[in-house]
């Protein structure tokens, strides 16, 4: 009984050693000595040892737990005394970091004369990010759906549920040296005025750089100037790489709640006339070309007038009208060298709210020669020259940033075999 005592005892000593931050070594002492003077047999020693140690480390894992759990207490009630204590502790570029991005869903349904009828559920994705790494430059990139078609970023619903792709959109730097100058060099949105899909697939993203000027004449007057060095391709074993460059000065005029916007676009292609037809990707086959050497027979140095009138109206039910109009001029052609769009809209602005609504129509005749057939919108007739049609579209804002879309295409080719095509696409789309 007095030897049970003794060792409740020692247990009772190392464990208040132990709460005080003794060092284990003080127990260890204590309980050699016990075992010399016979009052504990190497067995029991042993015993005790154990238990103190388990005790402690019982204690110590108690203490941690409740260390633990007071930290995360203050931490939450400093949390809510202020949100933001974290955020300013991260780089000043990843708090400016902002994403961006949409999801659609599509259904179309295409009827043209000389090919079967098709229909087919179509999807596309895209998201992208830009942060501000210092007040006068900024990256970005954004990833989309789709193949390495430039003018699209469709996926179409087929093959046995197969997975689609995602691919880079677009990737640059951006560099603000002064309020009136802004230049960009990677692979970029089209910096141009355009008022018409005529011409520019929305789609596509321009690669190589560009540089936009603005300057404010007076309080009604926006003057700007679009540039741009665009790169079409690079031919490994031929310096010779087909390029494109253009100009586009302009203007803005406000007066009361209207606007006219405008512009004067003067473009020029090296080293693109010759080229075989099968060595421009993503080509409509459409362009003239040599016989026999089915090489491009012109160049596509253009000249472009683009114009835009907007006018806010006093209507509540129609808040938005604007005519808009694109006309093209190929100079380094006799004949099929032209092309024109002229269309309108009304109702919102943007569709951005639930019930915000807004019509719109476009007419356009795009001769053989008139520009380059990579380069139109794929929608429409599948991107080809030498067309002419209508196109109408009606967008209705179902909910926040959610809008439903119905769009008619009526086109058919200028010369040759008529071949009309009806194209009608239901669009469901979300933007966040």
């Amino acid at each position: 009984m007095k030897r049970l005592l003794l060792m409740i005892a020692c247990c009772a000593l190392a464990a208040g050693l132990c709460a005080s931050q003794a060092q284990a070594g003080e127990v260890d002492i204590l309980v050699e000595k016990l075992v010399k003077k016979g009052i504990l047999s190497k067995s029991d020693a042993e015993d005790v040892l154990k238990e103190v140690k388990e005790a402690a480390w019982q204690e110590k894992d108690q203490e941690r737990a409740e260390i633990i759990k007071g930290a995360k207490e203050a931490v939450r009630n400093e949390i809510k005394k202020d949100p933001k204590m974290f955020a300013d502790a991260l780089p000043a570029w990843v708090r400016k970091m902002q994403l961006k991005g949409d999801f659609r869903l599509r259904y179309e349904s295409t009827d043209r004369d000389d090919t079967a009828d098709r229909n087919r559920g179509r999807y596309r994705l895209r998201l992208g990010v830009v942060t501000q790494i210092n007040d006068q430059i900024d990256v970005g990139f954004g990833l989309a759906s789709g193949s390495a078609d430039p003018r699209s970023t469709n996926e179409t619903m087929d093959n046995s549920f197969e997975r689609g792709d995602l691919r880079l959109d677009y990737a640059y730097a951006r560099y603000r040296p002064w309020s009136w100058l802004s230049l960009v060099g990677g692979k970029f949105e089209n910096p141009l005025f355009r008022p018409t899909d005529m011409l520019w697939d929305s789609d596509i993203r321009p690669e190589g750089a560009a540089a936009q000027f603005t300057h404010t004449l007076n309080p009604n007057i926006d003057l700007f100037a679009n540039t741009g060095f665009f790169i079409i391709d690079e031919r490994s074993g031929d310096e010779n790489d087909p390029t494109m460059y253009v100009i586009q000065p302009g203007s803005k005029i406000k007066f009361r709640s209207m606007y006219f916007k405008n512009a004067v676009a003067l473009y020029r292609f090296d080293n693109y006339k010759g080229q075989r037809q099968a060595d421009v990707n993503y080509s409509s086959g459409t362009n003239s070309v040599r016989k026999f050497k089915n090489t491009l027979r012109h160049d596509y140095d253009a000249l472009v007038l683009s114009g835009e009138f907007g006018w806010k109206t006093p209507f509540a039910r129609v808040p938005y009208a604007s005519v808009f109009g694109e006309a093209v001029k190929n100079t380094s052609v006799g004949q099929g060298d032209s092309g024109y769009a002229v269309g309108y809209g009304i109702g919102s602005a943007k569709v951005k709210k639930r019930h915000d609504w807004q019509f719109g129509t476009r007419y356009l005749k795009l001769e053989r020669d008139a520009w380059p057939d990579f380069l139109p919108d794929s929608d429409t007739y599948d991107g080809e020259t030498n067309v002419k049609g209508y196109k109408t579209s009606l967008t209705y804002g179902l909910f926040e940033n959610t809008n439903l879309c119905a769009t008619y295409f009526n086109t058919k080719k200028i010369s040759g075999p008529s071949l009309d095509e009806e194209k009608v696409q239901l669009d469901l789309n979300f933007k966040f």
